[in-house]
């Protein structure tokens, strides 16, 4: 009878009648009969993934073959995490000596009193009972502007960004020499509901306005500087923004062995927590070390292209295989680097045999990785692609020589590159001496007090030249760069700017030049007659001199003499100065496109693609995705913002 009742069901699994008869004591009949019918549903159902009726199908990898394996084959991005949020909000720029405006929407203007009074002004705590919000904002020397910037996947609190500032009344004439009091930054920060900003990130600091005077040759540049400016570091990310991959295939294995393999790659003792941490069989967090801070998107670049397999005699093999890949498709250089490099130091014996490749593009991929991964030997092939008759070569040369900062043969190579007869040859091979800290640059390197004396206004550089150049940057520290130490003026110079406010002479043979700058609303004040009077300078001909008396400002630690002017409007005097010839040399300047891309972004609203989530070739490591459940309502625009892919990649030129 028992036999009968028990064909009717297929056989439980082991222990699996036990677990029923302990279930419950004293289960009725129809709860018995219940649990039966679940059990036979369960036996007729095919073997395979168990999938919600109508639910499509586990994603799998459709990708090319030598990528298969990789953890990026077998991961995605979790929607949302991947690329550079977008962040924005209001805030008040001051300082502006009468070139800002009144005027500001009744209800920001309520919002900026209230972001103003939580920071503390007009109230006692801050001794400022007598300047309060309101008095601000009716002050002709103030704006209210729009902050957008852009905060990069994987950021960490304490990472700094470039912000943009854009006055919102067109009554403001100027931003140029102003100052952005702290203000909040967040997703759809200038939006109806700004008043209820989630915090993302503060802005706060001078503005710096491009390097074009009033005179400039187009409409654009005249307008950059009126109505928008740029805070360099200005930003200051206040919330973490961690990485999420999501596995194609739910496993708890498979999430376990990648979060391992990662950890043994890139993870290091120093860490204070895991680099990567399985959650759940289909999600693994990944946490950016402080050594990745300032470039998370590498670090994630690394992870999707690291195979999961590893062994004796499988990388060596592998390394091989993708030399054959790239002999055959050199579009895929980017994508192999990046592979060679999350294999680590093992592969460099295996890399070495391609350093002399026929095919330049396997010759580059290979000693970029081995350059990478510390290889000196790399640097010799490097000093000979220095030679190449083709400038783009000898660029990415000076590129990849910055990843071996302790050679001596590279810094050897980078400084013969100072000379060449490219110029953004030039400024890459200087941006990578000074990247890697390298006497040449640091000996001669001057750095500008701001005027609190408490951080640096920017930074002069210069370095050995038979080529004289002018170069200036707004990247990571407002620097400006001389190359040639002893560049001086054209004889009998006589400089003037500003409706004849800042005046510079010097004649052949004096020995000295003269500086006559009369300041807004009066200079010194005369201490015998207490009229104003202009300042007056005298010091040695020559550029370097020059750039540091008109950013310095005298204080009681440095009570050297200078005019104390902003980065923008030292910036403005040479670059005047050399397109009008009175210094013999070409300027470069390094425009940040943070405007551009706001602007493409904002009348685009399409999200670009990440190499790394998206087809970076036909049948690339796939796309991003979003967990069950996720979905709907109003989502932060994601974009990442374009890069150079070097030093002086995004190079614009201005020559005189």
């Amino acid at each position: 009878m028992t036999d009968k009742r028990r064909s009717n069901v297929c056989p439980p699994a082991a222990g699996g009648w036990r677990r029923v008869i302990r279930w419950r004591r004293g289960t009725t009949v129809l709860a018995g009969l219940v649990l039966c019918g679940l059990m036979v549903v369960g036996c007729e159902t095919p073997t395979g993934p168990r999938v919600a009726p109508g639910g499509a199908p586990a994603p799998t990898y459709t990708g090319s073959a030598y990528l298969r394996g990789t953890i990026g084959s077998l991961v995605r991005l979790r929607s949302g995490t991947e690329r550079a949020i977008l962040v924005n909000g209001y805030g008040i720029v001051v300082n502006l000596n009468g070139t800002g405006s009144t005027n500001a929407p009744p209800v920001l203007k309520q919002a900026l009193i209230n972001q103003m009074k939580k920071y503390g002004l007009g109230s006692a705590r801050m001794n400022t009972l007598s300047m309060t919000p309101e008095r601000v904002l009716a002050d002709a020397n103030t704006s209210v502007v729009r902050i957008d910037g852009f905060i990069p996947a994987g950021a960490s609190p304490g990472l700094r960004f470039d912000v943009l500032v854009t006055a919102v009344d067109s009554q403001t004439t100027s931003l140029a020499g102003g100052t952005l009091w702290t203000s909040t930054l967040g997703i759809n920060g200038t939006g109806q509901a700004f008043k209820f900003l989630h915090e993302q990130a503060k802005a706060n600091g001078p503005i710096y306005d491009n390097p074009y005077h009033e005179g400039a040759d187009t409409g654009e540049a005249q307008e950059f500087g009126r109505q928008q400016a740029m805070i360099v570091a200005g930003g200051l990310v206040t919330a973490a923004r961690d990485l999420e991959l999501v596995l194609n295939q739910s496993s708890y294995t498979r999430s376990r062995a990648i979060a391992d393999r990662i950890n043994e790659r890139f993870g290091m003792t120093t860490d204070k927590k895991p680099l990567a941490k399985p959650m759940t069989d289909q999600l693994i967090k990944i946490h950016v070390p402080p050594r990745f801070a300032d470039n998370p998107a590498g670090l994630i670049d690394l992870i999707m292209h690291q195979y999961l397999q590893m062994g004796p005699g499988f990388e060596a093999q592998q390394v091989r295989r993708l030399v054959q890949v790239l002999e055959e498709r050199p579009e895929t250089q980017e994508a192999v680097t990046l592979a060679w490099r999350s294999m680590g130091r093992p592969v460099v014996e295996v890399l070495r045999e391609s350093y002399y490749h026929g095919q330049m593009s396997v010759r580059l991929a290979s000693l970029e990785a081995g350059a990478w991964l510390g290889d000196e030997r790399a640097s010799q092939s490097l000093s000979e692609l220095a030679k190449d008759l083709d400038p783009a070569i000898r660029k990415r040369v000076a590129r990849t020589l910055v990843m071996l900062p302790r050679s001596l043969n590279g810094a050897r190579t980078l400084k013969k590159l100072l000379d060449d007869e490219d110029t953004a040859v030039r400024v890459t091979a200087y941006e990578s001496l000074a990247t890697i800290n390298d006497r040449v640059v640091t000996n001669g390197r001057v750095a500008v007090a701001d005027d609190r004396g408490t951080g640096i206004k920017y930074v002069i550089d210069t370095v050995p030249s038979e080529r004289p150049l002018v170069y200036i940057t707004q990247v990571g520290v407002p620097r400006i760069v001389i190359f040639g130490p002893g560049l001086g003026f054209k004889e009998n110079m006589l400089s003037r700017m500003w409706d004849n406010r800042l005046m510079l002479s010097a004649k052949q043979g004096e020995g000295y030049m003269e500086i006559f700058y009369q300041p807004p609303g009066g200079g010194r004040v005369d201490a015998v007659s207490g009229r104003r009077e202009p300042v007056k300078l005298k010091a040695v001909p020559d550029l370097k001199t020059l750039i540091y008396l008109l950013g310095h400002k005298p204080t009681i630690e440095q009570p050297n003499e200078g005019l104390g002017l902003t980065y923008s409007q030292v910036v403005d005097v040479v670059y005047q100065m050399c397109r009008r010839g009175d210094v013999d040399a070409p300027i470069e300047v390094l425009i940040s496109p943070l405007a551009r891309q706001i602007a493409e972004l904002e009348n685009s609203q399409t999200p670009d693609v990440r190499p790394e989530t998206g087809p970076r070739e036909p049948g690339g490591l796939g796309g991003v995705t979003q967990l069950p459940g996720e979905g709907g309502g109003d989502q932060p625009v994601a974009v990442r913002p374009e890069s150079s892919l070097g030093p002086g990649e995004a190079l614009n030129t201005i020559s005189r």
